[in-house]
């Protein structure tokens, strides 16, 4: 046993390589240092506690053996060194071992270590055979340099596992943040709306009974009840905006989902949506599109100061990607908050919307976040006290990925 076995098998343990199917990666490299060194029998060998487990094997038609009669196990010793055994036979470390004496047994051993990125040993590969044998320079450079690939291979199929685990923990994670965010928000609301219900009742019942001082006290609750509400309401969004995947996608044309879109938004009577661009079918994500366009045309009515408001809505559908854009006809954004209106708790300072909210700054970090998503990218434009226009592209799917420009 070597000093470090504990530390060895722990690191051989967190690749959970062991007692796997077969795949055929590593059978291909055991096919080649057989041919390449002209032997009967090749493994990748994983050394374990009490056993020697072949990953991949050509010509011995075993998974396991026991570790006290291996080879490999002596290679581990040298780390950086092949083990070469050109007649066991006549070698006083292998000489009675059971798996050499018996008929047609183990004559020729040459194995590389194969060592993990800390240069702790997991095992060889290995080539042997039933007669005696030397191996070329030649021959053993290509059996080290197989043996690099075993290890490249072992990496990958670790990095990949980890991701994985990874990506179920991070959705699992969302799932519970999501439920989470839920349950805050159905517990804030009800009593928000309980306030606004309330003061709208006491205003009503008793607003010749109140001076003005005392109505604007009234005012003065229900606006932070709304506040309240709309800050829930953002926070849900964006809460939800996490945990898009790709299994969301759908079919729809940019007529519905225009109309999607304004059924949702609480249009004032002198407010205006337009719809310009062409009806093609759209293959993406219709619940984060249109959460998109909702948290921006929203904006577009909460912050226009004018007395007829207009907000257009154009699409374009290109050869790899869906070009979307919203104007208004608003107060306008200045140029130096362009870049930070898309941060998490940025407010644009633009003073309060038609309702007399203020906004919290997680509706276009939330838009940001699923443009993003969806493979694409958003920009605003604006002259101040005139119009805001914000463009967001997103990718085409190609196979069930994004087809990116």
């Amino acid at each position: 046993m070597p000093a470090n076995e504990l530390e060895r098998l722990k690191t051989l343990y967190s690749y959970h390589i062991l007692d796997t199917l077969p795949e055929k990666d590593f059978d291909d490299i055991t096919k080649l240092a057989s041919e390449i060194c002209g032997t009967s029998i090749s493994t990748i060998t994983l050394v374990d506690k009490d056993r020697q487990w072949f990953k991949s094997e050509v010509g011995l038609g075993k998974k396991e053996t026991p570790r006290d009669i291996s080879f490999c196990a002596h290679a581990l010793h040298s780390p950086n060194e092949i083990l070469v055994v050109s007649n066991a036979k006549n070698d006083y470390r292998f000489f009675d071992y059971p798996n050499v004496i018996e008929e047609n047994g183990i004559v020729f051993y040459a194995g590389v270590p194969l060592c993990a990125e800390n240069g702790l040993p997991l095992g060889t590969l290995c080539v042997v055979d039933t007669k005696p044998q030397q191996l070329t320079d030649r021959q053993l450079d290509s059996l080290r340099a197989l043996a690099n690939q075993v290890v490249g291979q072992l990496q990958l199929r670790r990095n990949n596992l980890e991701l994985k685990l990874s990506q179920f923990s991070l959705k699992t994670i969302n799932a519970e943040l999501e439920r989470f965010a839920q349950v805050i928000a159905h517990d804030l609301k009800s009593p928000a709306n309980n306030i606004i219900g309330l003061t709208e009742l006491l205003k009503d019942a008793n607003e010749y009974q109140l001076n003005e001082e005392g109505l604007e006290l009234v005012g003065y609750i229900s606006d932070a009840a709304h506040q309240l509400k709309f800050l829930v309401d953002d926070v849900l969004s964006f809460s939800r905006s996490i945990d898009f995947s790709e299994e969301m996608l759908s079919k729809f044309s940019f007529q519905e989902l225009g109309a999607t879109v304004k059924s949702m938004v609480v249009w004032p009577p002198n407010f205006t949506l337009v719809l310009q661009g062409d009806n093609a079918q759209i293959l993406s994500s219709k619940s984060a599109l249109v959460q998109i366009l909702l948290n921006l045309c929203t904006n577009a009515v909460r912050f226009n100061d004018k007395d007829k408001g207009v907000v257009t809505v154009e699409f374009i559908s290109d050869p790899d990607r869906y070009t979307f854009s919203v104007t208004d006809n608003g107060k306008g954004i200045e140029a130096k908050n362009s870049d930070k209106i898309f941060q998490t708790n940025y407010s644009t300072q633009a003073g309060p919307d038609k309702m007399n909210m203020l906004g919290q700054g997680i509706g276009l970090s939330t838009v940001k976040r699923l443009v993003n998503k969806l493979g694409g990218d958003i920009t605003v434009s604006s002259e101040p006290g005139k119009w805001s226009r914000f463009d967001f592209h997103i990718a085409k799917m190609n196979n069930g990925h994004y087809q990116l420009p």
